[in-house]
Formats: C-alpha cells, sequence, structure tokens
C-alpha cells in the first residue's frame, strides 16, 4: 500500500468513528453549569440523582455537569469563544450587560410554552427584560441585613435571655416591638462603640476590597438619600458618586475608622464571618442567603445568631436587593436551552410542584441540614398559590432556628426596603467606590477630593458605553 493510499485509509476511519460516535450518541447535549465542585460530595451525589431522574424521563437529552463560577473575566473569556455553559448562575447586576453583548438566549416562548411566565415574581422578572424579551430565570433573591453575634451583643450589656430558653434576645419574644437592637444609623455607631467599650472588640467590619466595600455602601448611601446613577434632563444616565448625601455615607463610615471601632486592613468577603463567628466583631453586614457561612467558616453556634435589618438612615431605610438569576447561553440550539430550563423542575428551581420537584426541594434541605447549615426561609423567586403552599410547608419542616423572633423583623421589613442594585455598569462601580472604601483607614484622608476622582471616571465610562 502506498503512503497516500494509506493516509487516505486512516482518514476514512476516522471518519466512520465520528460518524458512528455521533449516532451511538444522538442525544441533546445540555451543560450544567452551576454542577458543585467535586470536593462537595454530598451536592456533587444529589445532582448525580437529578440527573438520573431527567434522563430517565427525557431521553433525548445528556446531562453534562460543569462546574463554573461567574466572575466578569471568566464569563467573557467563555463568551468570546462561544463556549458557555447552557445554563449558568450569575449577579442580578449582570444581564444587561450579557443581553447588550448578545450572549444569552431570549427565552420568553419557552418559559410562556411551560406556563411559568406568569408565576414569576414580577419584580425579579423586571429585572431580566430587556425590550419586552425574557432572558433568564430567578434562582433566588437576597438582601442585606446585619449578622449579628449575640455572644458579643451579651458580653456588652446589650441583650439578656428573656425568657429563659438559652438564648440572648434581640427582640422582646413578649413584646415584639421592643428590640435591642440599632434601628438608625446613629444607633449603629452607638452600638459599636459600646461593643468596643465594654466587650473589648471590634463592634462592625467594613469590607473594602474585591468589590465588596462599593457594594456594601451603596445601601449607606441610599440610607443617607444619595442617588448613585440618576437620569439627567439629557434623558442619559449619569454618575452621581459625589453628592453631598454620598459624601456623608462615606464620612460616616470614615468615623468607624478614626475612632478605632473596626477592624484595621485590607477586608475581603471571607474576613466577615471567620471574625463574627470568632467573637472578634460584634456586626457584619452580608446577605440572608449566607448566613450560615459563620457557622461553616466561623464555628458559630446556630442559636448565637441574630439577622437584623439595616438601619434607618437620614435618607430612609433601604435593603440592597439582589440576587441569582439562571441564564442561558445564545451559543446553544433551542433544544438544548430548553433542556436546561426543563432540568430546573427536577432541582426543585421552578415553579412547578410535580413529585419530582418537592422531592428535588426536599433532598436539599436535607442536604444542608446534614452539612449543618442554618435554615431559614428563602426570598421566592415563584409567587404561584401552589408553590407559596408549599415552600410554606416546608419552611414548617426544616426551618432550624430555635428563636425565629431574632431574624422576623428582617423578613418582615424586606417586601418595603427592598431596593434593586444600581442598574449600569454596577461591578464597576463597586470597584472605583472601593479605591474609596479601602481608603478610610487613612486619618487624613480626604473623602470628597477621592469621590470626586471616581465621579469623573465613571462619568467617563458611561458615557464612553451608552452613548
Amino acid at each position: 500500500m502506498t503512503m497516500k493510499k494509506y493516509i487516505l485509509s486512516v482518514v476514512c476511519v476516522c471518519l466512520m468513528l465520528i460518524i458512528f460516535g455521533c449516532q451511538r450518541s444522538g442525544k441533546i447535549e445540555v451543560v450544567i453549569g452551576m454542577w458543585p465542585e467535586s470536593a462537595n460530595t454530598d451536592d456533587v451525589t444529589m445532582f448525580q440523582t437529578w440527573k438520573e431522574r431527567f434522563e430517565a424521563d427525557y431521553p433525548e437529552y445528556e446531562i453534562i455537569g460543569e462546574p463554573f463560577t461567574y466572575s466578569v473575566e471568566a464569563f467573557y473569556a467563555r463568551a468570546n469563544s462561544e463556549t458557555l455553559p447552557t445554563v449558568f448562575q450569575t449577579w442580578f447586576t449582570e444581564p444587561q450587560m450579557i443581553v447588550s453583548g448578545g450572549h444569552a438566549k431570549d427565552i420568553t416562548e419557552m418559559v410562556k410554552d411551560l406556563g411559568w411566565y406568569d408565576h414569576m415574581d414580577p419584580e425579579l422578572r423586571a429585572y431580566l427584560t430587556f425590550d419586552e424579551k425574557l432572558y433568564g430565570i430567578p434562582r433566588d433573591g437576597y438582601g442585606l441585613g446585619i449578622i449579628v453575634n449575640l455572644d458579643v451583643f451579651y458580653e456588652a450589656g446589650l441583650v439578656d435571655d428573656l425568657d429563659g430558653d438559652g438564648i440572648y434576645d434581640i427582640v422582646d419574644p413578649n413584646d415584639p416591638s421592643i428590640k435591642y437592637y440599632p434601628q438608625t444609623m446613629d444607633e449603629l455607631y452607638q452600638y459599636a462603640e459600646t461593643i468596643k467599650e465594654n466587650a473589648g472588640v471590634d463592634g462592625l467590619i467594613i469590607l473594602n476590597v474585591d468589590k465588596n466595600g462599593g457594594w456594601q455602601y451603596s445601601n449607606y448611601a441610599w440610607a443617607f438619600g444619595a442617588e448613585l446613577q440618576t437620569i439627567g434632563e439629557d434623558g442619559k444616565v449619569h454618575a452621581n458618586l459625589n453628592s453631598d448625601e454620598a459624601v456623608a455615607a462615606m464620612e460616616f463610615l470614615k468615623s468607624f475608622h478614626d475612632n478605632e471601632l473596626v477592624p484595621i486592613g485590607n477586608m475581603n468577603y471571607s474576613e466577615w464571618a471567620t471574625r463574627l463567628g470568632n467573637g472578634q466583631i460584634g456586626m457584619a453586614i452580608a446577605g440572608n442567603d449566607v448566613i450560615s457561612n459563620v457557622i461553616t467558616q466561623g464555628g458559630m453556634n446556630r442559636n448565637s445568631i441574630a439577622f437584623i435589618p439595616i438601619p434607618e438612615g437620614p435618607g430612609g431605610q433601604y435593603t440592597l436587593f439582589g440576587g441569582t438569576p439562571y441564564m442561558f447561553s445564545a451559543y446553544d440550539s433551542d433544544e438544548a436551552v430548553l433542556g436546561a430550563i426543563k432540568f430546573l423542575e427536577y432541582m426543585g428551581r421552578s415553579p412547578l410542584v410535580s413529585e419530582v420537584a418537592e422531592l428535588a426541594m426536599r433532598e436539599g434541605l436535607q442536604t444542608a441540614t446534614r452539612k449543618n447549615m442554618l435554615i431559614l426561609p428563602e426570598v421566592r423567586p415563584w409567587v404561584n398559590e401552589s408553590y407559596v403552599s408549599l415552600i410554606e410547608n416546608l419552611n414548617a419542616q426544616y426551618v432550624n432556628v430555635q428563636a425565629f423572633h431574632n431574624f422576623k423583623d428582617f423578613y418582615d421589613l424586606l417586601p418595603e426596603t427592598r431596593r434593586r442594585e444600581e442598574p449600569y455598569y454596577t461591578q464597576y462601580m463597586y470597584e472605583l467606590l472601593d479605591q474609596v472604601v479601602v481608603n478610610l483607614k487613612n486619618p487624613a484622608f480626604d473623602v470628597r477630593s477621592s469621590l470626586n476622582a471616581r465621579q469623573v471616571l465613571f462619568e467617563t465610562y458611561l458615557r464612553e458605553e451608552l452613548d
């Protein structure tokens, strides 16, 4: 056989193998980007069970798990190469950017055909709708509040066990109108001061790196009456990072540093849970979806935790409201995306209350219980009566806090105080504000000058991107 004929025969064999392999598979591949990391063995087992159930009911699909953790950098690397997972999780600050870049699939008709559209929380649906087209499905929402270490509060003389159940009470269980937590920004400072004086630890933590400082600062800014993004007379979106109200909010945070009421140094996201759990601080701002971090990362006793609303400021009381949506790759087929949407039912993340959906919900709660996680009510993404009824029934069975009155005020106030994150290029705005927050520890730092500089940078960026 000549070399030419040999090469030709090898190529033919390879082509036959490829064709045969495709025929053997013949399935629509659906890549699930929120697959857990291999180290999380309980979660991997649970997802594998969901995969097996789904593939048994929908044999035309093959579910492929991929742990894809969203970041702006990781997203663009995958989007630019058109290799995004079929479905992936992101943040509610991101959909506008993802959609405007052409990276997300329009799922409006698919969701309507499944009967899910009208069951979605209207506010969350609006976050994912552009030009009357739906581009995502909400997983859940969160609101920022203040996690309290009740042991530290007790050492500071701020709380006591009022009903003899062995748990300190931040709200009087016999008269809920009596509260032992800061309800105004002035009181937040006073509580931090009392903790420092009486318990000898920092009263509060102020995160200041990895965009977390800017993220949490925005909630303080709203409380002081700031509008960080505004619509001008020209009908365009403009930066407003250096208003008097924004400066006052930043000066308020600086006062905690000036009087040594907060930890010194670069404070990243993992710091709050470790320090709060170890009793090194009394309070930390965080979302209601990550309260368990003080148990899993800080080793805190679940009965030593309280979660309270962000205090009211001179400009009002607000709860920064964000969350996690599922979005779908524009580079996958409609059939694959429809499969990914249907798979959400098998994860218990749809409005359906089918047997398989309820089973998945229970498995998720049971897995969380085995992992010693704190189970509290979620911000519900669906509003249909059957779903709400099922969730309330599951909450009655699985919510595992003994003194729910130490959490209840947050959940009661959330519908009135929740406020969506600023909508335009939010992560970049947080990055710029971080550069101010991280310098608050310097006594001579000029807050207004620094905010003026970031105002110029952000306004220039908005004009480049939006005009």
